[in-house]
Parts: structure tokens; sequence; C-alpha cells
């Protein structure tokens, strides 16, 4: 599992990696051997499952870099550079995957869904709304999925996640008046 956009980057980040093999004997014995050659650890993928393995590597590897891209249209619409917008959300890319790794996935999570902030995530779809339809999707996409990792950390409530979620399903023009009642 590893990104190959650059293949020197790649080789130079390749010790540690994941490669997936779905093989029979004696081939399978011979690509595990291969994978620990170049210093990866070679994991079976069972005969089927090969595009879900596959799949989830979009998740942290080209959808990661859609969500970055993301984060820098919106620095780019408060006037940064690509280049800025990168230097300001790197950081917390690798903070969030110190957070990740120091704790889960869970106990990673942190954010205005998290704490269960109703008033900040109708901030935000408000200004999304406001920019574009498909941000604020997005946007509401990607927090839906965060509630469950919000309530098994512990800090989001079962109270405040519906009312996290009443608010991420409310049209654009329910969140507008809503703000302008918080106002």
């Amino acid at each position: 599992m590893q990104m190959f956009a650059n293949p020197e980057v790649a080789l130079r980040t390749l010790p540690g990696c994941i490669v997936g093999i779905e093989a029979d004997p004696p081939l399978q014995v011979e690509l595990e051997a291969m994978a620990k050659a170049v210093g990866c650890a070679p994991f079976t993928v069972a005969p089927g499952v090969r595009p879900i393995y596959h799949a989830s590597t979009y998740y942290v590897g080209p959808f990661l870099i859609a969500l970055l891209n993301e984060g820098a249209q919106l620095w780019q619409r408060m006037g940064a550079s690509e280049a800025e917008a990168l230097k300001a959300m790197v950081p917390l890319l690798r903070g969030t995957l110190a957070a990740v790794l120091d704790g889960g996935l869970a106990q990673g999570m942190g954010g205005c869904v998290a704490r269960g902030d109703v008033g900040t995530v109708t901030k935000h779809l408000a200004a999304l709304d406001a920019l574009s339809t498909p941000a604020g999707a997005l946007y509401r996409e990607l927090a839906l999925r965060t509630v469950p990792l919000g309530i098994k950390r512990g800090t989001l409530s079962a109270e405040r996640a519906m009312q996290i979620n009443d608010t991420l399903n409310l049209p654009a023009s329910r969140i507008q008046s809503d703000l302008q009642q918080v106002k």
C-alpha cells in the first residue's frame, strides 16, 4: 500500500508498507519472501476481496489528497496560495496522524462534531453552503461519519449526536435561517 506518483519518494517510504498478496502456494510463499526482502510486510488477501483491499487504499491515498485539495481551495478563497495552504494544513495532518497512532481512531478524533459543538457546525455549514453546494454536501457527509467516532471517544453524548445529525441533515436554507437567529 503505497502511492507511486513519484517513484523516488515511494521507494524511500516503502519499508514498512503492507503488500497485499492474493495467490496460491507456492507463489504466495515466493511473493511473501519478495515483500519481506524489500522491507515490507506481507498481508494475505482472501480470494474475492482484492477490490475492497484496493478501494481501502484510496481512502488514505488519492481521497486524502482530494480532501487536502478541498482544504487548499478554501484557503485560496481566503487569499492564500496552494503552497501556503499546505504549509498550514500539513502540520495539522501530522498531528492528526500522531494522535491516531497514539490512541487509535476514536481517541485521535477531535473537532467540533466530536465535542458536540452544534453552533460551530452550523456556522461551518452556512459558510460552506454559501461558497458552493458541493462544499457543504462534502462537509455534511464527512461530518456524519465522525459522529460515531465522537461517541466512541466519549466526548459526544447521544443527545448531542442527535442534534449534530439533525443539523447536518438540514437543508442549506434552514441552516442560514438558524444561523441568523444565533447572531
